[in-house]
């Protein structure tokens, strides 16, 4: 097959490529079933996985996994003299919380993605 150049005087027929950038379709989809795999992986890890929070100086602790579910809400008992504080002290926690998981997770999963990004 006969190379084509540009008017620059490139070569357009294929070849070379940019480094790190695989060469050939077959090696994509390999790469991308690695990632998957570590990907699916990586759900069963964040089973596994926990995160806590504490507010009010201890007062009040919430434990979750990074699949999003509560382990454990500890609380001290004379929270509940003030039904608001304890309301307002449970929602800060849950946010925090919240926020820990979905950090904990994007920078899990942006670390997989990054390893198998052929242009990175």
């Amino acid at each position: 097959m006969k190379k084509l150049k540009s008017f620059g005087g490139r070569n357009l027929g294929g070849g070379g490529g940019a480094p790190g950038i695989p060469k050939n379709f077959a090696e994509l989809q390999r790469l991308q079933m690695k990632m998957e795999e570590e990907l699916k992986n990586l759900e069963e890890l964040f089973a596994q996985e926990q995160v806590e929070v504490e507010v009010g100086g201890g007062a009040l602790k919430i434990v979750a996994t990074c699949d999003r579910q509560i382990r454990d809400i500890v609380y001290d008992k004379d929270l509940l003299d003030d039904l608001e504080m304890f309301n307002d002290m449970l929602k800060t926690a849950m946010n925090e919380v919240w926020q820990k998981v979905e950090s904990l997770r994007e920078e899990k999963t942006n670390e997989i993605i990054t390893k198998y990004n052929p242009l990175a």
